[in-house]
């Protein structure tokens, strides 16, 4: 009889690394995001996810510290795509569909890491992996709203808009 080896594996340094490195990323898009959007709506929902970014970089750095790993730069792939987010170099559209990419390919990860994930790791990916969720249906929405008007995040008067509707122009 063949027996399955069913111990889960721990999260090592380069998984943590890429998960550090997308976190550092993403609170610096929803930071800037948050201070230049002249759409208070908008720019409240990415402060937030800068705070959720925050806290996820300070868990990531805790589980960094207790594994003994160290805390490397990692390279990822859509870094060029942050920098054009951050330039200013996309539609508004284009740039909730790349966010909402970015934070579905990351979710992903996280859950299936969490599939493989020690019990000592699962409660930190099933955290991270909500986070990314959350945002994905805030996102959603916002993408949802800039096809009704594509300006959607340089309206001021968004609080009128959701109640009123457009004005007659």
């Amino acid at each position: 009889m063949t027996t399955v080896d069913s111990r889960k594996s721990a999260l090592d340094g380069q998984e943590l690394g890429v998960m550090l490195q997308y976190t550092v990323e993403a609170y610096k898009t929803f930071e800037k995001l948050a201070e230049n959007l002249p759409n208070p709506m908008t720019a409240l929902m990415f402060k937030q996810f800068a705070v959720d970014e925050r806290e996820s970089r300070d868990l990531l750095d805790m589980k960094i510290a207790a594994v003994g790993a160290n805390r490397v730069r990692t390279t990822l792939a859509g870094d060029l795509r942050f920098q054009d987010i951050l330039e200013g170099d996309l539609s508004y559209r284009e740039t909730a569909e790349s966010l909402i990419a970015r934070e579905r390919s990351m979710e992903k990860k996280l859950v299936n890491l969490s599939r493989t994930a020690s019990s000592a790791d699962r409660n930190l990916l099933v955290y991270l992996a909500a986070t990314k969720k959350a945002h994905i249906v805030e996102l959603d929405r916002e993408l949802e709203l800039l096809k009704v008007d594509r300006d959607w995040f340089k309206r001021e008067d968004a609080e009128f808009r959701i109640v009123h509707g457009s004005r007659p122009e």
